[in-house]
C-alpha cells in the first residue's frame, strides 16, 4: 500500500511539474493551478500524517515498523516535492488579484518555503540539500526511536521503598522473574515516584536511569542531527541552524531568542532563590548537612513544602480525578464554553483502548473529528502530543486529529460494584496537561476551515502554538470549573477549601520551573548555534546548567540523549515560555471578565482560533487584546504572593 501511494503522488507530481509556467495568465487560471496544487499538498500531507501516527501507536510492533519506513519514503518525496524547480518557477510567475488576500498569502508562504529549501541554489547545492534533508528525517525517526524503545527500571527491595506511594500506585507496579516490584521510566511509573517516594536513594537510582534514555545511541545521532542541520544552513547562506529556524518565527532571529532567555531568566531569579532556599530548609529536616537540592529530590520537596506550609497533599486530590470522569469534564467543560458538542464517532480504532469522537456546533453542524489514545501500552509513544492526521481544507475535507497521551485509566470495564475495574486516577498536574492538549486540538479543528492547507489548523508561527494551549490549562485551577467533574468515587464533589489550598500552593516553585525552563530554552538554542566542531554536547550542557538552572547536573547523566524536542522544536524550545507570556496576557481577558463568559470566549474563538495562519500571530492576539501583548500580566503572575 505504501508504494502503490508512493507511484500515485509521482505521477501527480509529474503531472504539476509537466504544466507550462506560460499557461498561468490570469486570476483564474493561478486559481487554478494553485488549487491542484494544495490538493496535492493535501495527499501528501495525509499520507505522511497516517504513516507517523501508525508508528507511534500501533499495538504491533511489525506494523509499527513498516509505518516508519513508509515515513522515511514520504519524507524523501516531501524533499523533492520542496526542490522543484519546475512548480518554484511557476509560483513566481502566477498572476493573483491582489483583494484576494489569503490566496496571496498562501503564494507568499510557499514561495518563501520553496527559497527556504534552497531551490533556487545551483545543481550541485540542490543535490547536497536533497541528501542533507532525506538524512535529517531518518535521524530524527531514529532519534525518537532510541527514546522510546529504552525503557528502563529499578527494582524494589521492600514494601519500605515504597513508602509515600498511593496505595492504588503500588498495587499496578509490575514485577521481575524474582517477584520484585518495578519502578520504570515510562512517565505514569517515574513522575509520581519521584513526587511521593520517601526513599531520597530510590529517587535518585530511578531519575539517574531516567536521565540516561537514549544514551549513548542517541549520542552520535543528535551530533549527527546537529551538524547535518548545520552543514543545510549554511548551504543556504545562514550562519547557524539557529538563525534558519527563527527566521519565521515571531522571535525572527537567534539573538532576540537569547534576550528573551536572558531577560525571563532575570525576571524569575529572586522568585527562584526564594523557592531553592525553602526547599534547601525542608531537605535540611531530614538531612541537616545538605547544602544542595538534587534534581531528583526537587519533586518530592516540593510536594513536602506544600504539605506543610500550605496544608496541601496533592495525593488527597487525586480521589477526584478518574480518568474517565475526567475526559467527560472537559468535553463538557469546553462544550459549554465554546458553544460546542462533542458526539461519538464511529469509525474503526487502531487500540480497543481508543474512544473516536466528532466536535460539532451546538447546530449539529461537525466541525472536525478527533481520537483519543490516553493510556500507556508497549512500543507507544511515552509522552503527550496532538498528532494532525488530517489538516481541514474548506470545501475540501475535515480536519482530523489525536491526542496521544500516558494517563491511568487503560482498564474501564465495569466490575460488579459498576465500576471501572481502573479508575485511573489522575494527578492534577494530568488533568491540566490533558486540558492543554485539547487546546491543540480545539485549535486544529476550530482553525482547520481555510481556503488553502498551509493557512489552515495550527499554521500560525511555531512560537505561537503553545500559547493556546497555556491558556486552556487556567481553566483546572477555577474552583467552579472544577466541581463540575471533579468528583470521587462516593459521588463527592471536591471541597472548595482543598481546592482553595492547591491554588494557595500553586504558585511555590514557580520560580525554579522557569529557570530550569529557561536553561532547557538555553540549550536548545545554544546546540544549533554553535558550530558544530566546537560543540561539546556534555560540556555545553553543564554550562548552560551551572548558568541558568538552580539545580546542579547529576554526574553520569545525559540528558541530552532523551530531549525530544531537540529533534522536533531543535532551536525553539524558548517558544513554550514566549507562548506562555501571550497565554498569560490572553487570559487576563478572561480574568476580567469571567472564565465561562460566553462572549469573551466565542471573540476568542473566532479571533484567535478559527482564523488559523491566515494572519500574523502578532496580528491575532492584538485583534483579541485590543493592543499588542505584554509581559505586565506574565510579571504579576509570576511575582504573586
Amino acid at each position: 500500500l505504501c508504494d502503490q501511494d508512493q507511484q500515485r503522488l509521482k505521477k501527480q507530481l509529474a503531472v504539476l511539474e509537466a504544466i507550462p509556467a506560460s499557461s498561468q495568465t490570469g486570476h483564474s487560471d493561478s486559481i487554478d493551478y494553485l488549487n491542484q496544487l494544495d490538493d496535492f499538498f493535501i495527499q501528501l500531507d495525509n499520507s505522511y500524517s497516517a504513516m507517523q501516527l501508525l508508528s507511534n501507536t500501533h499495538p504491533n510492533g511489525e506494523l509499527r515498523s513498516a509505518a516508519s519506513d513508509c515515513q522515511k519514503k514520504i519524507s524523501n518525496l516531501n524533499t523533492d516535492v520542496s526542490l522543484s524547480s519546475a512548480i518554484y518557477e511557476q509560483l513566481n510567475i502566477i498572476n493573483l488579484a491582489t483583494d484576494d488576500k489569503d490566496a496571496v498569502r498562501f503564494q507568499k508562504k510557499l514561495l518563501q518555503s520553496y527559497v527556504r529549501s534552497g531551490v533556487n541554489q545551483p545543481a550541485e547545492t540542490r543535490k547536497i540539500i536533497r541528501q542533507l534533508q532525506n538524512d535529517i528525517a531518518e535521524l530524527g525517526q531514529l532519534f525518537s526511536k532510541n527514546i522510546r524503545d529504552d525503557v528502563r527500571h529499578i527494582a524494589i527491595q521492600s514494601a519500605d521503598d515504597l513508602k509515600g506511594l498511593p496505595q492504588d500506585y503500588i498495587d499496578k507496579l509490575d514485577r521481575n522473574e524474582q517477584g520484585q516490584q518495578l519502578i520504570t521510566t515510562d512517565y505514569p511509573s517515574v513522575f509520581p515516584f519521584l513526587r511521593y517516594a520517601h526513599s531520597d536513594q530510590h529517587r535518585h537510582a530511578i531519575y539517574l536511569q531516567f536521565l540516561n534514555r537514549g544514551y549513548p545511541n542517541n549520542e552520535a545521532v543528535l551530533e549527527a542531527i546537529i551538524t547535518k542541520r548545520h552543514q543545510l544552513a549554511t548551504s543556504l547562506g545562514y550562519k547557524s541552524y539557529a538563525a534558519y529556524a527563527t527566521e519565521t518565527a515571531m522571535i525572527e532571529n537567534p539573538e532576540n531568542a537569547a534576550e528573551f532567555i536572558n531577560k525571563v531568566n532575570l525576571l524569575a531569579t529572586p522568585r527562584a532563590e526564594r523557592d531553592y532556599a525553602q526547599l534547601l530548609a525542608q531537605l535540611q529536616q531530614t538531612q541537616a548537612k545538605a547544602s544542595t537540592v538534587g534534581n531528583w529530590q526537587k519533586s518530592f520537596l516540593e510536594q513536602q513544602v506544600k504539605k506543610q506550609h500550605y496544608q496541601f497533599d496533592s495525593k488527597a486530590i487525586r480521589q477526584y480525578f478518574p480518568y474517565q470522569q475526567v475526559k467527560n469534564g472537559v468535553f463538557d467543560l469546553v462544550g459549554e464554553l465554546f458553544e460546542l458538542k462533542i458526539v461519538e464517532w464511529q469509525t474503526p480504532v487502531w487500540d480497543s483502548s481508543v474512544t473516536a469522537h466528532q466536535l460539532q456546533t451546538q447546530q449539529g453542524e461537525t466541525l472536525g473529528y478527533f481520537y483519543l489514545d490516553m493510556h500507556p501500552r508497549e512500543g507507544k509513544y511515552k509522552h503527550a502530543a496532538h498528532f494532525g492526521i488530517q489538516t481541514g481544507v474548506a470545501n475540501k475535507q475535515l480536519p482530523i486529529s489525536a491526542l496521544i497521551c500516558n494517563f491511568p485509566g487503560a482498564d474501564q470495564s465495569l466490575n460488579a460494584a459498576g465500576q471501572a475495574n481502573d479508575l485511573g486516577l489522575m494527578e492534577h498536574s494530568q488533568v491540566e496537561t490533558f486540558l492543554h492538549e485539547f487546546g491543540h486540538l480545539l485549535h486544529s479543528l476550530i482553525g482547520g476551515h481555510q481556503s488553502w492547507s498551509g493557512l489552515s489548523g495550527i499554521a500560525t508561527e511555531r512560537d505561537f502554538v503553545e500559547a493556546p494551549s497555556q491558556l486552556l490549562e487556567q481553566w483546572v485551577w477555577d474552583y467552579d470549573s472544577l466541581q463540575r467533574f471533579a468528583i470521587n468515587a462516593d459521588g463527592e464533589a471536591i471541597p472548595k477549601p482543598l481546592v482553595d489550598k492547591m491554588i494557595a500552593a500553586r504558585d511555590f516553585g514557580v520560580g525554579t520551573h522557569i529557570r530550569n525552563q529557561m536553561f532547557y530554552a538555553a540549550l536548545s538554542l545554544n546546540y544549533y548555534s554553535i558550530a558544530p566542531k566546537s560543540l561539546d554536547l556534555k560540556q555545553t550542557l553543564m554550562q548552560l546548567q551551572s548558568q541558568y538552572s538552580p539545580f546542579d547536573y547529576m554526574e553520569d547523566t545525559h540528558f541530552y540523549a532523551n530531549f525530544g524536542h531537540l529533534f522536533g522544536y531543535s532551536a525553539r524550545y524558548y517558544t513554550y515560555m514566549w507562548s506562555e507570556v501571550i497565554a498569560a496576557d490572553l487570559f487576563s481577558e478572561f480574568e476580567q471578565q469571567g472564565l465561562m463568559n460566553k462572549t469573551l470566549a466565542k471573540r476568542y474563538r473566532d479571533q484567535v482560533l478559527a482564523p488559523g495562519g491566515s494572519q500574523d500571530a502578532a496580528k491575532l492576539v492584538e485583534t483579541f487584546l485590543g493592543r499588542p501583548f505584554n509581559y505586565q500580566a506574565f510579571n504579576e503572575q509570576l511575582n504573586a504572593e
